[in-house]
């Protein structure tokens, strides 16, 4: 429960970050408003509770606008009364097997392996063609030597 002044109603604060304890200990300090002249209020205000010290702890935040409208106003437009029951989305189409390893085990691999390791891999089949070009090149190398050495 909470009693407000709306006579002499604390300004709440412009964010969640500014809504601290000091708003209740200092509310003498704190600017005040009259809700009957500005007729509509927001903010931020804190929920306090006292411990097992009797000392305040904040205990939560509400952001909250605060309309003061005429009667008729009211009857015009009622608010709080709750809302229709939200509208049920169609079913989704699924399909019957969505992830059975057995069934497509490239895709599984795929799924798994290559998205998580892609780039390992890629470098790794890189450095092995690399290192198959050179293998080759040293493999043939003392061939092209001796036919430039002997000039055949």
């Amino acid at each position: 429960a909470i009693e407000l002044d709306l006579n002499r109603f604390p300004r709440g604060a412009k964010t969640a970050k500014q809504c601290t304890l000091d708003m209740i200990r200092n509310e003498q300090e704190l600017p005040t408003i009259s809700i009957f002249k500005q007729k509509r209020v927001k903010g931020w205000w804190p929920f306090v509770a006292r411990d097992e010290n009797d000392e305040m702890e904040l205990t939560g935040k509400v952001e909250a606008e605060l309309h003061l409208v005429t009667a008729e106003e009211a009857e015009k437009c009622p608010v709080g009364l709750g809302r229709n029951e939200p509208d049920p989305l169609e079913k989704p189409n699924r399909p019957d097997t969505s992830l059975m390893w057995f069934l497509g085990p490239l895709k599984s691999l795929r799924y798994f392996i290559w998205h998580n390791y892609r780039w390992l891999i890629l470098k790794a089949l890189g450095l092995i063609l690399l290192l198959l070009m050179l293998g080759l090149f040293l493999y043939s190398i003392p061939g092209y030597l001796v036919k430039k050495i002997l000039g055949a």
